[in-house]
């Protein structure tokens, strides 16, 4: 069977390779992948900063969706003919997170998904929406699960408004799912046109923060101050979601993509009463969860452009340049 490994950090390291497939032990399942999504930490595990001392070579990406091929004898969960998708943080089935549950990331540390067979523990894996395909399935174990969360930690209702930042995969799935729940939106994106297709999507106000460089005070003004964040930018802008956001509201820190080390006004947290919360996706239940209500709504994931199983060079390096409007998807068949 076709498995793409990386042997050494960065992508001239990757190599396509051929294994037997695997057979599942009494407590796994087997899938057979029919597709993947590239999300920002597949870079930083790729390039080798994400993770130390992880064992080389590994099977990269950590977002994936097929077919159950067979299940062992102790599997009740899923039975074969079953589509379902990876689970990303899969220790963690219920709860709050505890530190020895980390460490069995798909993709990184643990194997990822650009193998055409995979055996997973039962609980490593969810059932995907019924009404998805597998490349739209693809596209929701971190992406789709961390918005979800971020807007669960907020506590976002209707008639709330909610500040997303850019048009990526995390910030276009937060929209959906605040539309859903009857708040409104306000998207900030350097590009007109993304901010159009936001609107098309749901969005009520764009924002271009290259015409607008003090956008974090355009959006409170145009608001009264937003009810929730969904922060994805990191250090570069924090500062400014601080101004954006309203009293008592709060912001979901959970990207970092421009820097780690942020520097804000207490002063304005404190007397605006904010609440700032680290988000790294959820649990199992969440994720079943909002399964369930992706597939109530009839959800459907905005893929921007699809990659083939041997076009993984060229995915990366689109997602790098950040020209995409929602998510990159891997199609195994092409």
């Amino acid at each position: 069977m076709r498995v793409q490994q990386l042997t050494g950090f960065g992508l001239s390291q990757l190599r396509s390779v051929d294994l037997p497939a695997p057979r599942p032990g009494p407590n796994e399942v087997l899938v057979k992948f029919e597709a993947a999504s590239l999300n920002y930490r597949d870079h930083l595990m790729v390039e080798g900063r994400l993770y130390k001392g992880v064992p080389l070579p590994i099977v990269p990406i950590s977002d994936g969706a097929g077919r159950v091929l067979a299940v062992g004898e102790k599997v009740s969960r899923f039975k074969p003919g079953d589509r379902v998708t990876t689970f990303y943080k899969s220790r963690w089935l219920g709860g709050r997170m505890r530190p020895e549950w980390e460490g069995a990331d798909f993709g990184g540390p643990a194997p990822g998904v650009l193998q055409d067979e995979a055996c997973f523990d039962a609980y490593s894996l969810a059932l995907a929406p019924r009404h998805l395909d597998s490349l739209q399935a693809a596209t929701l174990p971190i992406a789709a699960l961390t918005a979800w969360q971020a807007l669960e930690q907020a506590q976002l209702t209707s008639g709330q408004t909610l500040l997303v930042l850019g048009t990526g995969g995390v910030s276009l799935f937060a929209l959906q799912l605040a539309r859903l729940r009857g708040a409104r939106v306000v998207v900030v994106s350097s590009s007109d046109e993304k901010l159009a297709r936001a609107k098309a999507l749901g969005a009520e106000l764009g924002i271009n923060y290259a015409k607008q460089p003090q956008w974090g005070a355009a959006v409170h003004e145009a608001t009264g101050g937003v009810d929730a964040v969904v922060e994805t930018a990191g250090a570069a802008t924090l500062a400014q979601s601080l101004e954006a956001v309203g009293m008592h509201g709060f912001i979901g820190l959970i990207g970092f993509i421009s820097g780690i080390d942020a520097s804000f006004s207490l002063v304005q947290a404190i007397l605006k009463r904010v609440r700032l919360q680290g988000i790294s996706v959820a649990s199992l239940e969440e994720h079943e969860r909002m399964v369930r209500a992706i597939e109530a709504a009839r959800l459907e994931p905005v893929i921007d452009r699809v990659f083939g199983f041997n076009e993984i060079p060229a995915a990366f390096e689109h997602l790098v340049a950040g020209r995409h409007f929602g998510k990159i998807g891997i199609d195994f068949s092409r």
